[in-house]
């Protein structure tokens, strides 16, 4: 009986190895490795913000909104990469509520160009969807938007700029007497410094439009921001930024002034935390 019982556990622990080792078991484990390679060429983010202009909520000039913004990118080679990234965000005053933001889907290529020892020159196109409560009101159909990206790390500082211009396609080319814009050309530029896990930098964005009708805007606008982000694991992160918007040169006023980044009524305030995969 004992016997028995013997080689019955031989026969099993003889029929576990057969399997480990056979080429079926070996075929399973490569095509599991392969499609976690392929998983690997993805990648992303899940983003979630607080902002803020600091009034009090009582104050009737208070500014506040929770935002979320989701991306996934996927590297089709080592130069050229696909995305595509949402969001959406609850405003607490004025016309409350939930309201989403337009999404873009898009390719990048880095290889563009090479100049000196870190210097690279990019080029990225991107479709927008009209997914914005503001695009559907103005009947945009998509917008399409070229950029080529210049960056370079000069004494270990991050510095990038880069020139866009955008299309956009309405379905009409007025909208409640508004004539829509149907040209936004633009420069989009930053500086950082990173030490481990802490990344410290200043952004600005400038830029002008033209409508259906040809009249270009006759102010220029621009945005810039001072920021700070702290690496907190590998997948998780958290930053804080100050930014403001306005109009730095009017055709028929000249140049209003300096820009001035914390101008209280313009400047707004946020903190995000960063999940990234």
């Amino acid at each position: 009986m004992q016997n028995t019982i013997k080689c019955k556990r031989r026969t099993i622990a003889l029929a576990v190895s057969v399997l480990l080792s056979s080429p079926a078991w070996a075929d399973d484990n490569k095509e599991e490795q392969e499609e976690k390679s392929a998983w690997s060429d993805f990648g992303g983010s899940l983003s979630l913000s607080y902002d803020t202009n600091i009034y009090d909520p009582d104050d009737h000039r208070s500014v506040r909104s929770l935002s979320w913004s989701g991306g996934l990118n996927y590297r089709f080679t080592d130069t050229i990469t696909g995305y595509l990234s949402t969001g959406g965000y609850r405003a607490y005053e004025n016309q409350t509520g939930d309201f989403a933001t337009d999404s873009v889907i898009g390719a990048s290529y880095s290889g563009l160009y090479e100049f000196g020892e870190t210097g690279k020159v990019g080029a990225s196109g991107q479709f927008t969807i009209p997914t914005s409560e503001s695009s559907r009101k103005d009947e945009l159909q998509t917008a399409f938007r070229l950029a080529t990206p210049v960056s370079m790390k000069p004494w270990g500082v991050n510095v990038s700029i880069t020139p866009r211009l955008r299309k956009n396609f309405h379905k009409y080319k007025t909208a409640g007497g508004r004539s829509l814009t149907e040209w936004t050309y633009s420069v989009s530029s930053s500086v950082s410094k990173s030490w481990e896990s802490l990344t410290l930098g200043i952004s600005a964005l400038g830029g002008n439009t033209v409508s259906y009708q040809g009249t270009r805007r006759s102010s220029w606008t621009y945005g810039g921001s001072l920021f700070g982000s702290y690496s907190i694991s590998k997948n998780w992160s958290a930053s804080l930024s100050a930014s403001t918007s306005g109009v730095y040169q009017d055709a028929e006023r000249g140049t209003l002034g300096n820009i001035d980044l914390f101008d209280q009524d313009n400047a707004s305030y946020r903190a995000t935390v960063t999940f990234s995969f």
